[in-house]
């Protein structure tokens, strides 16, 4: 018997394609919190950030002139941007026969692929800290985020003295996961909540799975930090904003720039930007190696 279906009908049945799904990339955190600068147009190839040194005040005797001049000090921290940038290639074919916004879509995915870049860059400073706390295997602790706000406002003078507040804790979301186990009473056998911990941190650890504040700093979490081939991560806790450790000097912000190659029959879809990344003083940072294995 005879049937009529769809291979019979092939040629003239529309295929039907849903709508593609984008990767989600990571979106933006570490740039939000750091001291961010733009260099005026025409002026140099440099950013140049100085600092002022201390001066020491001693005791005096009545009637005796101060003899002991002290001399005033500057340090310069240099940042010098470079080009970044992605280029996708788009026939004129693809365009005709896709059913998506092809350049769209390819401008959405490489504005985000600039973003990871720069958060990728951002978290590669982490390890410039003057101090690193935690270590290689180590859950993160509240006692070891304490530690690190300590030490940001103890910092010496020789070190550039107390960090700006305010300060925040960036780490990746593997590693807070251990102090949301801490906080909250997910964890078999466990006794948490902590008994000095107050209810609004564990009932918002479990309602949004965010750990909010501790300590008066923000927790921010980010999976543009990498994890070693031992599983661990390395984080931060750090002096934000205008003024604090972390420097992100943009010389030209990106745009998307389309480009016709009429022999090529496409379209070239380049987005360049220029900038540089970096300490303003280490020890305004505080860098924290936690494991960070994958959870199971």
């Amino acid at each position: 018997m005879a049937i009529t279906n769809t291979s019979v009908l092939s040629d003239t049945i529309q295929t039907v394609i849903s709508e593609a799904r984008y990767t989600e990339q990571i979106k933006e955190v570490i740039s939000g919190v750091c001291w961010r600068i733009t260099k005026p147009l025409h002026d140099g190839s440099t950013v140049n950030l100085p600092y002022w040194g201390t001066v020491s005040a001693n005791n005096l005797s009545e009637g005796i002139d101060m003899v002991n001049p002290q001399a005033m000090e500057d340090t310069n921290v240099q940042f010098t941007p470079g080009e970044v940038g992605a280029q996708i290639v788009l026939t004129d074919k693809v365009a005709r026969d896709n059913n998506e916004d092809v350049l769209r879509a390819a401008g959405r995915i490489l504005g985000e692929a600039m973003v990871a870049k720069r958060e990728q860059d951002l978290a590669g400073q982490f390890t410039d800290a003057t101090t690193d706390l935690g270590g290689a295997g180590s859950a993160a602790t509240l006692g070891i985020i304490a530690a690190a706000r300590a030490t940001l406002a103890g910092n010496s003078l020789a070190n550039g003295g107390p960090a700006p507040m305010p300060y925040g804790v960036i780490h990746h979301p593997y590693v807070l996961l251990d102090l949301v186990d801490v906080l909250t009473p997910t964890v078999a056998g466990g006794t948490t909540p902590l008994p000095a911990v107050g209810s609004g941190i564990a009932e918002d650890a479990l309602a949004n799975y965010t750990i909010g504040r501790v300590f008066g700093m923000p927790v921010l979490e980010s999976a543009n930090i990498s994890i070693d081939g031992s599983d661990d991560a390395i984080g931060v806790v750090l002096s934000m904003g205008t003024g604090g450790g972390l420097v992100l000097a943009t010389a030209n912000e990106w745009a998307i720039n389309p480009e016709r190659d009429e022999s090529l029959r496409a379209t070239e879809l380049n987005v360049v930007g220029e900038y540089a990344v970096g300490e303003y003083l280490p020890g305004w940072m505080v860098s924290l190696t936690n494991d960070a294995t994958a959870p199971a």
